[in-house]
């Protein structure tokens, strides 16, 4: 950079000039207007301002006027919408790539390898050669995806003379991975103002696309509302520690997720700069505050929601139900206004299933406490002991199971309270492997990770929709290495560099062939890369049977298709 602050590189400004050229980044195609300017200001917006609004002036009660009646809770007489769910309009199951282009679409791969040359050429005097606007970038997320679900314990090993990966070698140099990975970027760093308060601006664009899929999708009937954990041991003044989580350092993120684990919306917590309105965090405070705003998209009359004591407050429950959502927690107790709940030891003294409830004298927010292995206080404003079950629980002294007495709010809460977990677990299977203490790329990587397993759940739900059997459906190992496969041969052209020599993946002679031989399954390509028209250039290999259908010729030339 000279005294004037001006790069004289001549590759950088013709960048420069792309980038003024380009649309609006990781957002609809159909804009009219280009605009690459990062959106950095956290204040709502007119429409989110009036729900904010309609919120506050919402006839709450206050601390010192809330009295408890020791009487059984009434429940109301709930008439439910019906959820209209958007049947599929294709006859056959779309590929995997086909849903997750619903959450990062070709502009989006775009913009990254813009940001991404940008950046290198601003700080690296080496960057020689730009990425490809398509293919590299493609090419370069599907080898994370890959590394999750292959889980070398180095990420040089895949890259390995001895024990290397043919997908990796074939497609991209080690020292080429390395350098897409220090540069990558998907904003401009220049743009970033001085009084900037978002602390994860350089991420934001990732997250705003998953965001804006999940907003897109139909709710389930139950949702929960929970705290996750992405793993990070780096430096960042964010970082929180969630005990009971597996990985309890990290970033936090609240979730909005149903109980088959889908995401519908998110808020990534960042201390005080969370987006939160100030005047809706001082009336509610922080838990209040993020099950309000999660639940803005949510329509009325429609839902249960279940959320934990983190979040629970009484003012809370009013709220929802004003709002027609009908909500379960566990609780803090001094949070509720000292209700007049039986101590312990009356309730263990008449044993395991022992059940106190309590209502508001409004009789609209009921208290429940269940004697189990201990107490459990429970609140809702739509149940609360209703239809009783039964489950069994070990006793240690008689060594043999007891019956015990479970309410209806517990099982619901039981069976519905985890979503946000089951995402967790579907995203730490093969989450994509990284070793790196710089929290961008740890954010962008599980930005990633969120978008497949959110996909991988939308193509199981199609599935269901569509009739299709089980054992006919991918698992997610699958389903991620599918993807990875669409995302590297997706319109590639033959006009890359392979290496010289015999190709890596030939096959040599065996010495002693075995005495029988297994007929192996005749292997085709898949859908979306056959017809894509793209690099069908013929090779020369090993004498295989044509792909074309109702084709039995047996020829040495090779096509993809």
């Amino acid at each position: 950079m000279n005294e004037e602050g001006q790069f004289p590189n001549e590759v950088l400004e013709t960048l420069l000039a792309e980038f003024d050229a380009t649309e609006t980044f990781f957002e609809n195609e159909t804009n009219d207007e280009p605009n690459a300017e990062v959106d950095l200001n956290l204040n709502y917006t007119h429409q989110v301002l009036n729900y904010f609004d309609k919120i506050l002036r919402m006839d709450v009660t206050a601390k010192n006027e809330i009295k408890w009646v020791s009487q059984p809770f009434v429940p109301p007489k709930l008439s439910i919408d019906d959820i209209m769910q958007d049947l599929p309009i294709y006859i056959d199951i779309p590929s995997p790539l086909h849903y997750f282009n619903r959450y990062f679409s070709d502009s989006d791969f775009e913009t990254m390898a813009l940001f991404t040359n940008m950046y290198a050429h601003q700080n690296t005097s080496s960057w020689k050669k730009n990425t490809d606007k398509i293919y590299e970038i493609r090419t370069f997320i599907a080898l994370h995806i890959l590394t999750g679900c292959l889980r070398f314990a180095r990420i040089s090993m895949y890259w390995d003379t001895f024990i290397g990966i043919n997908v990796f070698m074939n497609n991209m140099s080690r020292n080429r991975f390395y350098s897409l990975r220090s540069n990558f970027h998907v904003i401009d760093n220049m743009k970033i103002p001085n009084g900037n308060k978002d602390r994860f601006v350089k991420v934001r664009p990732m997250f705003d696309c998953v965001l804006k899929r999940c907003r897109e999708l139909v709710k389930e009937r139950n949702l929960s509302i929970d705290e996750q954990i992405v793993p990070f041991t780096g430096h960042l003044n964010v970082k929180q520690y969630c005990k009971g989580k597996p990985n309890p350092w990290g970033i936090k993120i609240f979730m909005l997720c149903g109980a088959s684990g889908v995401i519908y919306d998110f808020i990534i917590y960042q201390g005080s700069e969370t987006e939160f309105c100030p005047r809706f965090k001082n009336k509610f405070g922080l838990g209040a505050s993020v099950v309000l705003q999660l639940t803005e998209h949510i329509e009325e009359n429609k839902h249960f929601l279940f959320f934990d004591n983190y979040f629970a407050s009484y003012n809370l429950f009013e709220v929802l139900l004003q709002r027609k959502i009908f909500a379960a927690s566990t609780i803090r107790v001094d949070r509720f206004s000292k209700p007049p709940f039986l101590n312990d030891k009356v309730l263990a003294s008449i044993g395991k299933g022992a059940t106190h409830e309590i209502r508001n004298d409004e009789n609209t927010i009921a208290l429940l406490k269940w004697y189990d292995s201990k107490s459990v206080h429970m609140a809702s404003n739509f149940i609360a002991s209703g239809n009783v079950d039964n489950v069994e629980r070990w006793d240690k002294k008689s060594k043999k199971y007891d019956t015990v007495e479970r309410p209806e709010v517990i099982q619901l809460y039981n069976k519905s309270m985890g979503g946000v977990d089951k995402i967790d677990q579907l995203i730490a299977y093969y989450r994509i492997f990284l070793k790196s203490k710089k929290w961008t790329l740890r954010m962008v990587f599980h930005s990633i990770d969120m978008a497949i397993c959110n996909s991988w759940l939308e193509y199981l739900q199609d599935c269901n929709l569509l009739g299709i059997e089980k054992k006919k459906q991918m698992d997610l190992l699958h389903f991620k290495m599918r993807l990875a496969d669409n995302l590297i041969n997706l319109g590639r052209s033959d006009n890359i560099k392979r290496p010289r020599g015999r190709p890596i993946s030939a096959s040599t002679p065996s010495p002693s062939p075995p005495s029988k031989k297994k007929t192996a399954k005749e292997s085709k390509p898949y859908q979306e890369t056959r017809y894509d028209n793209i690099g069908h250039l013929p090779t020369s290999g090993e004498k295989q049977r044509c792909k074309m259908e109702n084709c039995n010729v047996t020829s040495t030339i090779v096509f993809m298709c």
